[in-house]
């Protein structure tokens, strides 16, 4: 079994996804900066997105590929 670096590189592209989507994405919505929490927004779900495919796709190599 292989241990590397990727099931931390998928946790943290989800907690920060979720960090922030939960503190910066608010945080520019209070402030009235719609510029700002749009991108927020938008690079928080990558992260999230980016996080759970490399979950799914490791998953699908750890199981059916390898």
């Amino acid at each position: 079994m292989f241990i590397g670096f990727l099931p931390y590189a998928i946790a943290i592209f989800i907690a920060t996804g979720l960090f922030i989507l939960l503190v910066d994405a608010n945080m520019y919505k209070k402030a009235k900066q719609k510029r700002e929490h749009k991108a927020s927004l938008i690079l928080s779900w990558m992260n999230i997105v980016l996080g759970l495919g490399l979950f799914l796709a490791n998953w699908i190599y750890n199981n059916f590929l390898w």
